[in-house]
């Protein structure tokens, strides 16, 4: 008997990539764009973060966000995967590559809408305590394409609302009802680091929801392929099909494509 390969984050990548931007995630990434544009141009963006700045506005939030958002992604998708393999335990390892190959894919393609559109920031290199911080509306509607190629990328979508859904969403999708516990705890936990990237006046409520958006989708279709292949299934299942019949001996390709 053939031995089962060890889980990694690197299986069935490129089949993985296709399917996390094909099908009914075309759909949930129309509505963030359309959304976006729809709070931004709009007037939404800006009215939601003077709200915020005003009632509650906090800066120790915020930086708590800041790094969370960064270290956390970074230390459970790994981790996961590391426990997986210390332990000997298939279905650990299994879910923390999906959670680390969905972190990747999340952070590139997050880079690239980053540098592509170009999004201002809400302060846009104005200093936190300017007293004229908040009286700019037009910094919402600011894009500069393709301008910024350097560290920290542009505000749209947001880098910390996209890795740490995806990982959620990853393992989530991993794991399903097996583990309703990361759900419960992983989903308030990412949009408790989106609410501080608000609080502490570091992102627009679209660059938060257009992250969420393809860390979702992202997140959860590479969690279900991982743990389909765990399964033994496949999307495209082909076997040879033997035919006796009285006067031939005949062999048909079956199955699902």
């Amino acid at each position: 008997m053939t031995p089962v390969a060890t889980p990694s984050p690197i299986d069935a990548l490129g089949a993985d990539v296709a399917g996390a931007f094909e099908g009914t995630n075309l759909l949930f990434y129309a509505g963030a764009v359309g959304s976006s544009a729809a709070l931004s141009l709009g007037g939404a963006d800006q009215w939601i973060r003077v709200a915020i700045q005003r009632d509650l506005a906090s800066t120790a939030y915020g930086e708590g966000a800041d790094v969370a958002g960064y270290v956390l992604p970074l230390v459970v998708a790994p981790g996961a995967w590391l426990t997986g393999l210390a332990l000997g335990d298939r279905a650990a390892t299994g879910a923390g590559s999906a959670a680390i190959q969905a972190l990747a894919i999340t952070a590139i393609t997050t880079a690239v809408l980053k540098i592509g559109v170009g999004r201002a920031y809400p302060l846009d290199g104005r200093a936190p305590n300017a007293p004229d911080r908040l009286d700019h509306p037009e910094d919402a509607r600011t894009f500069r394409p393709f301008q910024s190629w350097s560290w920290p990328f542009p505000a749209w979508p947001s880098g910390h609302a996209s890795s740490a859904t995806s990982v959620v969403a990853a393992l989530t999708g991993y794991y399903g009802t097996d583990a309703l516990w990361i759900p419960f705890v992983g989903y308030p936990v990412a949009a408790a680091i989106g609410v501080g990237m608000l609080a502490g006046d570091r992102h627009w409520a679209s660059d938060l929801l257009a992250g969420a958006v393809l860390g979702q989708c992202v997140g959860w279709s590479i969690g279900r392929a991982f743990r389909a292949r765990a399964e033994g299934e496949s999307t495209r299942r082909v076997s040879l099909v033997p035919s006796v019949g009285p006067s031939a001996v005949a062999a048909a390709l079956a199955g699902a494509w």
